[in-house]
């Protein structure tokens, strides 16, 4: 999606949150079509993934994270849920309300399946899924 075809508002949201970023550098998109926007960036080193709904509150900023960088307690809670799988890539979720998760890539070794699961920042499971 352009930016021309992203409203006013929603740009507005954006770029209260994002002032530096240039919007030439930003994709958008639907994450949840006709219900949230999805504007997708990198600073060089790090990706960005910014929703918006379409009454322009910002729900969550998802950042990537080398695998290095994600708490030990999130590997090991994911190591204990999902057993012969291997970690492929992280993010941090940001949420408007302050709180925080982890969204973690695993591939199964026994049958390739790719899938995301989500854990709170104290470990606790709260979900799978494949938006991949």
């Amino acid at each position: 999606m352009n930016e021309f075809l992203v409203p006013s508002e929603i740009l507005r949201v954006f770029k209260e949150y994002y002032p530096d970023v240039s919007m030439s550098e930003v994709e958008w998109g639907w994450e949840v079509p006709a219900k949230i926007y999805e504007a997708s960036f990198d600073n060089g080193e790090v990706e960005f993934e910014v929703e918006i709904t379409v009454t322009g509150h910002l729900l969550l900023t998802e950042i990537s994270m080398d695998l290095e960088d994600v708490p030990e307690l999130i590997i090991a809670a994911a190591n204990a849920t999902f057993e012969d799988h291997s970690i492929e890539g992280a993010s941090m979720v940001q949420y408007s309300n302050g709180d925080i998760s982890y969204e973690l890539e695993l591939k199964s070794a026994d049958t390739g399946e790719e899938f995301e699961t989500h854990f709170r920042e104290d470990g606790a499971f709260l979900a799978k899924g494949y938006d991949l």
